[in-house]
């Protein structure tokens, strides 16, 4: 008896050894592979992540070049139209917004250049000094910009915006547009639609704030640009 156990323990050791190996070797092929399978998702995940504002960049980028398109257009060849300001504005915010180590950024630093070169041209063309001289000269009219921030609240008021507009400074020379939603392109609509920085030079007004009462957007009406 004693001699059948000495062999059945002889036997059973290879066998239990052989089993733990295979174990073991089981064990390292499952770690590996879930190994593999997370480094495989991660890198996937960062290509997406890196990927995803590629296509976004690629529209900023064709919007902003068919700004200066029709900008170069309208110079060259009479009855084009031009870009409208929020388009202009937008598309000059969003280039700004690309970071420098997109693979766009080239370009867009480019495209932001001839945005920048075509508003020194415009106030080389049009003379800041024509501009300032006109709005000294329309200094006096006060009563006419008091009356028109008070008429453009009405008209507000009617399209059920209940916008505070009013002037401010010395002799009345900005006008204040303050709503608690206004944002960016409420900012472009508002001056597009409403013709606004055209009546302001008209009026004499030297700048146009726009406000939400904690973000604050200031047109200087004479450099014709966003400070």
């Amino acid at each position: 008896m004693t001699g059948m156990t000495r062999a059945a323990r002889r036997h059973s050791i290879p066998l239990l050894l052989r089993a733990i190996s295979c174990a073991l070797l089981l064990a390292l092929l499952t770690c590996t592979g879930v190994a593999t399978a997370l480094a495989q998702t991660a890198t996937a995940a960062t290509a997406g992540t890196a990927d995803q504002p590629a296509p976004k960049r690629k529209k900023v980028l064709e919007r902003a070049a068919a700004v200066i398109k029709s900008l170069t257009d309208y110079s060259a060849r009479r009855g084009q139209k031009l870009p409208a300001l929020a388009d202009y504005y937008a598309a000059k915010a969003d280039l700004g917004k690309i970071d420098d180590s997109a693979p766009e950024a080239p370009r867009a630093k480019k495209l932001l250049a001839a945005m920048q070169k075509n508003e020194r041209d415009y106030i080389r063309k049009v003379g800041t000094g024509n501009i300032a001289a006109r709005l000294q000269s329309l200094e006096g009219n006060a009563d006419g910009r008091r009356q028109f921030a008070l008429d453009t609240r009405k008209q507000m008021l009617r399209r059920g915006l209940a916008m505070d507009i009013s002037t401010s400074g010395e002799r009345e020379t900005v006008l204040n547009y303050k709503y608690f939603k206004m944002d960016r392109p409420t900012v472009l609509n508002l001056a597009e639609s409403g013709k606004i920085f055209n009546k302001a030079r008209d009026l004499g007004f030297r700048a146009v704030i726009f406000t939400d009462g904690h973000l604050t957007w200031t047109y200087d009406v004479a450099a014709n640009t966003f400070k």
